[in-house]
């Protein structure tokens, strides 16, 4: 990637993710994109970490004012090892636990109980879906879902044929995956997850921080590995009677082609399914499903295996129904096992 496609790539994150959610990131990448000096720092990196994200979160650690482009480029051409060194070794690993809320509709569809799965967990927040209270909104909606007395609720504006859940799932088995899990009583942990909430939302702070508490109390269990070579062993330690989701969310935008494609191609074989939100450019072939016309830049498209349901804010906040089919989950869920049923038959044949 060289300096034209790294500030190609600040520009567009400024247009596409920071308009109308954060001026001051949208300010700040503009100005890396046309600072020659950021972008030359940038080029030590390699291109998996020259995510405007990563730096971003990285100057706030080093208590840079990022309010103000001057000073924080600035506070970059002098002290640039310090921002480097976060950079090297962290990862952007968003906890954004009200991205619960745009999948749980689709979690809450397939047969109970559940044995959850995540990718890229981090502190395991998206692993205590049945722990979150809900409130979805939209015209004419008004629902609510999840424990009452939940110390977190989450909101989500609907529009489409959602179909809202009357239950949490059962969940009955739940393990986290990711390459750094972090440990939600550990206070640095904690503090760079919170430098990674962008800075005007403050309400996705509190939340962070609230349901951080919880998972300190809870302690999700969260192994250390790798989502192609790790995730096959515990597809097989999950339990048989249970219906095996693996979930991810803003995850595979940081790993290659073919390992994304890896990765989506494993649950299935193992008859399990795949729930995730992604950008529409991580799974490219799914695009075709999404309605001509549709202005996808900025959201995430919400999938169940190999079939498209839905658009998604990338922190929660919207969830736009795409499917038409009432049945969209179940059918979507239907096929993957059916065509693992197939794929298994056709292996015991062969044998």
């Amino acid at each position: 990637m060289s300096a034209a496609e790294t500030a190609d790539r600040y520009r567009r994150w400024a247009q596409t993710e920071a308009r109308g959610s954060s001026g001051i990131y949208e300010r700040l990448a503009l100005a890396v994109a046309e600072d020659a000096a950021a972008l030359a720092l940038l080029e030590l990196m390699e291109p998996a970490k020259r995510q405007p994200n990563l730096l971003f979160g990285a100057l706030r650690w080093n208590d840079v004012d990022v309010a103000d482009p001057p000073v924080a480029l600035s506070r970059l051409h002098a002290h640039p090892e310090a921002v480097l060194e976060v950079m090297r070794t962290r990862r952007t690993q968003t906890n954004e636990v009200a991205r619960c809320a745009t999948l749980l509709p689709a979690l809450a569809q397939l047969p109970g109980p559940v044995a959850l799965i995540e990718v890229g967990a981090s502190a395991g927040l998206c692993l205590l879906y049945d722990v979150w209270r809900y409130h979805y909104t939209g015209p004419g909606v008004d629902h609510w879902v999840g424990p009452a007395d939940s110390p977190v609720t989450v909101s989500c504006a609907v529009d489409g044929r959602v179909p809202l859940p009357g239950t949490v799932p059962d969940i009955v088995w739940r393990v986290g995956l990711d390459l750094n899990p972090i440990n939600a009583r550990d206070p640095d942990a904690r503090r760079w997850l919170q430098c990674l909430v962008w800075p005007e939302h403050h309400d996705r702070a509190r939340t962070l921080c609230a349901a951080l508490d919880v998972a300190a109390a809870v302690a999700p269990r969260i192994d250390r590995g790798d989502l192609v070579f790790d995730l096959p062993r515990l597809l097989e330690d999950a339990p048989s009677d249970a219906t095996v989701v693996v979930m991810h969310s803003a995850t595979l935008s940081q790993v290659e082609q073919h390992q994304r494609d890896a990765f989506a191609a494993t649950p299935a074989r193992h008859g399990a399914h795949r729930l995730g939100a992604e950008g529409h450019k991580v799974l490219p072939r799914l695009a075709h499903q999404i309605p001509e016309g549709t202005d996808v830049n900025g959201r995430f498209v919400v999938s169940l295996n190999e079939h498209v349901l839905a658009l998604a804010h990338p922190h929660g906040r919207t969830l736009t129904w795409l499917s038409n089919l009432t049945g969209g989950v179940q059918l979507a869920a239907r096929v993957a096992v059916d065509g693992s049923r197939d794929e298994r038959a056709g292996a015991d044949q062969a044998r």
